[in-house]
């Protein structure tokens, strides 16, 4: 299953699942044949192309109005929302390229709320690997072989605005794709903003890592409610680390912690994070597993003053 533009360019095929396209469309699920291309056209079409039409989609090449549609979203009523607390999952799957990856993410999917993905790819599968339902949030990042691969962001609830963020590797030249999202909360008026990132890897300096942190920064900073940032960062350096630890600490967001700390490393330093700011964490974990090149973050967060 293939997405472009916040809305579907094919029809879905029943025997291809996706670590970006397996969870989601719950709603689809219910409804088959014609109905179901009506109910993705419905629900997926474009910020750009249906103007009011939730959720509002912004694609990479119109980030520009992020900040716009975020703010509309922010006004908008809901009925739901995501739960207090919350369990949320945050793995790069390595491109799904262990035989046992989809079975051990089925596992981590049907017990959380929201998930970040980073290194999302399409996998063809017959039967749905999990049972619960998600709504999903991709960008698609490196195209190899017309094999998208990108950032995936999960939930247990319908997002508000979805806003596609994409960087250039400085060396290969390649996308580096972020994900962002606005999700209601159960039981309160204010909104979740999620940025799912992974960062740049191949650079001389900082500047293209700032660069991409900042352009995320900025929809942080006018954002009021909780915030979740994190993803595979790419702190493999003295000068990455110092670089984003200047960034949130402006932005007023605490490092989750992890003891006993399992996180993948490079030269020392752990590579995934999650900041969070309006959020407190109950538990927090990494497991070691052998599906991936990096080890699984799970924490359960609570709302502040909830």
């Amino acid at each position: 299953m293939s997405w472009s533009s916040g809305a579907p360019n094919k029809l879905p095929d029943n025997t291809e699942m996706s670590l970006r396209s397996s969870a989601g469309l719950s709603r689809a699920r219910r409804l088959s044949g014609t109905h179901i291309a009506a109910a993705l056209l419905a629900c997926w079409m474009s910020f750009t192309q249906a103007g009011e039409a939730w959720p509002l989609v912004v694609t990479a090449d119109q980030s520009g109005q992020c900040a716009q549609a975020l703010s509309k979203g922010r006004q908008q009523e809901r009925t739901e929302g995501l739960a207090n607390p919350f369990a949320m999952l945050n793995w790069n799957v390595e491109k799904a390229q262990h035989p046992d990856l989809v079975t051990a993410f089925a596992a981590y999917a049907e017990r959380s709320d929201l998930i970040f993905i980073q290194e999302a790819v399409p996998l063809k599968k017959t039967e749905t690997v999990i049972a619960q339902s998600l709504y999903e949030a991709f960008v698609r990042g490196y195209v190899q072989d017309e094999i998208d691969t990108g950032v995936l962001t999960l939930a247990r609830t319908p997002h508000l605005v979805h806003c596609h963020l994409l960087a250039t590797e400085p060396w290969l030249r390649t996308p580096k794709a972020t994900s962002v999202t606005l999700y209601p909360l159960a039981g309160s008026d204010a909104s979740l903003l999620t940025v799912n990132l992974h960062a740049v890897n191949f650079s001389f300096g900082v500047k293209e890592y700032r660069a991409q942190l900042e352009a995320a920064a900025e929809l942080m900073r006018a954002h009021e409610g909780p915030v979740i940032f994190g993803g595979d960062l790419n702190t493999w350096s003295d000068r990455r680390q110092a670089t984003l630890d200047a960034l949130t600490d402006e932005l007023g967001l605490t490092a989750v912690t992890f003891s006993p700390d399992h996180r993948t490393s490079r030269f020392g330093l752990p590579l995934d994070h999650l900041y969070v700011r309006g959020l407190t964490w109950l538990s927090s974990e990494t497991v070691q597993v052998e599906t991936s090149d990096h080890n699984p973050l799970v924490v359960t967060l609570q709302r502040q003053g909830s």
